[in-house]
């Protein structure tokens, strides 16, 4: 039986995603540094969140992971690649030698490439995490200490290895231990804890501003230090000492935000997430700024990001990415290729000769 979605859950992904979109969207600033500072962890901590482990086999888990992550990861890669194309040609842009089989070459590897690559880190993550509950035998605090010994090879790899990993499994050891977070804050055994900050909607609503307020005020800080934005993990580092516990308290602080202004109309849209993921860079960005608004983006590209003028323009291009992505979203998922954005295949590709539908897979 599929689970019931929780639905503060699908608007905090959603709210998340589109502050992706605004800070790729924009120039490093204190906001970016404000954004960045949480913005990747949440998803862990969300995917932690909804993570079912218990009573699962490992084949039935790993098939659900590869069908959620590996199989998006590969179709929106090479769909990546047809968009990058089809704007290098709009722009009249050069377009290499092999631009095709490189592309795909390297969505197999999938090295930080466009924005899924996010992806196979999700999957890392919940394999590991499933590996580390079976190896706990269920206890919380041994997983715990299992993720925070993995968070330390993590750090130690990149202190003298700081590059990325074939499909990215250098971010999932980061991520495991805000998986592990988010497994442990919406696990039965810490039902009490997880009911008083969320059961009260208001009370979510006011503790989740004090925790962003304060993650605020740590991001300003080291970014007016280090002249650099926070990151759970980058080729280039910050102290873990602050990027780390600042990442929880965000993303808690976020997700408390949403219990609060939790809302069916915003939790709806999260099913687009996957295709905002994928095209917001390669494709509406270009387009917007060089095809609809170029004008308006030469006037205001050489601005400072924290000038009103530049960030009404970031947030024209993040809307106008939302609309654009959407259609694009809704063309794939009443497609044949529905299972890259982790949609059942529309009901009339499954009717039989008859005209009846067959059940699903």
């Amino acid at each position: 039986m599929k689970p019931k979605r929780i639905e503060y859950i699908d608007v905090a992904k959603f709210l998340a995603m589109i502050l992706v979109v605004f800070a790729h969207g924009t120039k490093e600033s204190n906001l970016v540094a404000f954004a960045f500072a949480f913005h990747l962890p949440v998803f862990f901590i969300l995917n932690g969140m909804t993570l079912r482990i218990e009573n699962q086999k490992f084949g039935d888990f790993l098939t659900t992971k590869l069908r959620r992550y590996i199989i998006p990861m590969f179709g929106l890669g090479i769909l990546c690649v047809l968009a990058d194309l089809f704007v290098k040609w709009l722009l009249n842009n050069p377009i290499p030698d092999h631009f095709l089989l490189i592309g795909i070459a390297n969505v197999i590897n999938q090295i930080r490439l466009f924005a899924i690559w996010f992806l196979p880190a999700l999957f890392f993550t919940d394999i590991i995490l499933f590996g580390f509950h079976r190896l706990a035998k269920g206890r919380l605090w041994l997983m715990g200490v299992l993720s925070l010994l993995l968070l330390g090879i993590g750090i130690i790899f990149n202190q003298f290895h700081n590059v990325p990993l074939v499909w990215n499994f250098d971010a999932a050891l980061f991520g495991t231990i805000f998986t592990y977070i988010g497994f442990a804050f919406h696990h039965q055994k810490l039902s009490g804890l997880y009911n008083f900050l969320t059961k009260v909607r208001l009370r979510a609503l006011i503790m989740g501003i004090a925790l962003l307020t304060a993650t605020y005020f740590i991001s300003q800080y080291s970014y007016e230090l280090n002249h650099k934005h926070l990151e759970m993990f980058h080729r280039v580092y910050v102290p873990y000492y602050i990027t780390l516990p600042n990442a929880i308290i965000g993303s808690l602080g976020f997700i408390l935000i949403c219990r609060g202004i939790t809302n069916p109309i915003l939790a709806k849209p999260v099913e687009m997430n996957l295709a905002l993921l994928a095209f917001h860079q390669i494709l509406a960005f270009p387009i917007f700024r060089v095809k609809i608004c170029p004008e308006w983006w030469a006037s205001v590209s050489k601005l400072p990001a924290n000038d009103l003028k530049y960030t009404l323009f970031t947030s024209a291009l993040t809307l106008f990415s939302i609309a654009l992505i959407a259609v694009i979203y809704l063309a794939i998922k009443y497609s044949p290729l529905s299972a890259i954005v982790n949609q059942p295949l529309a009901g009339f590709y499954r009717r039989n000769a008859s005209g009846k539908e067959l059940p699903r897979a």
